[in-house]
């Protein structure tokens, strides 16, 4: 396995960019890839940038250098029921949900010719899901799996968090995900996606936010260390 790890934020790869042994940064389609190793497996590692778009061209970015599994973590803000700050949310399947061409005779968030939802790779899912266990096993946190609704757009407010939940049953919101798992999925990569809670997506987001930051790198690094022990293994 060469696993690809994306983040939107360097807050959210620092601790993973800094663990790396024997990095060899290198640029791919415009792209900054580190290429290095966690423990004895190989991981290619990006800081995306935020939104749909630079997701989309990292995945791409890091499937022809090479990954052969990619995983996408960073945070998001909680609008399901019982996922509170803190929490994680490993995505089942994730949706657009700023998507909108129904004047074609589509539903909200679907693309013309193209899924509503792309679904994660299950056997990753559940790599990652054992190695969150793990690696929070003392810690008073939670791990939700449901889908992820993804939008070029912050969620600062009570009222559309809450429409994003009831129209596509999401759990968590975010602005990139879904493009990672319509790339992937077009190229036939296994992907799965976590996603820290950092807010409720409500008016105190913009507070929440950036206090989370300050916390999330280290958790994303006990993560992947306990998820590429259980594939070296």
């Amino acid at each position: 396995m060469t696993l690809g790890i994306i983040g939107a934020m360097d807050e959210e790869v620092r601790a993973l960019r800094d663990a790396l042994v024997d990095p060899a940064p290198a640029v791919v389609f415009g792209s900054p890839v580190i290429r290095g190793d966690i423990d004895g497996v190989e991981v290619l590692l990006m800081r995306s940038g935020v939104g749909k778009v630079n997701a989309a061209l990292a995945t791409v970015a890091l499937a022809h250098a090479g990954a052969t599994h990619i995983v996408f973590t960073g945070m998001a803000g909680g609008i399901g029921a019982g996922v509170h700050i803190g929490d994680a949310v490993i995505a089942t399947d994730l949706v657009q949900h700023d998507v909108d061409v129904t004047a074609f005779g589509v539903q909200p968030g679907q693309l013309l010719s193209e899924s509503m939802t792309w679904q994660s790779d299950p056997p990753l899912a559940d790599q990652l899901a054992r190695a969150f266990a793990v690696a929070t096993a003392n810690m008073d946190v939670s791990a939700h799996r449901g889908r992820i609704a993804s939008g070029d757009q912050f969620i600062a407010s009570h009222t559309r968090a809450g429409e994003i939940a009831e129209q596509f049953g999401a759990i968590a919101v975010e602005m990139e995900g879904a493009a990672t798992a319509q790339v992937c999925t077009k190229l036939g990569v296994p992907f799965a996606v976590l996603r820290w809670i950092s807010d409720t997506a409500d008016d105190a987001a913009i507070e929440d936010f950036p206090l989370f930051c300050e916390r999330i790198a280290e958790l994303d690094l006990a993560i992947v260390r306990a998820l590429v022990g259980a594939v070296r293994d």
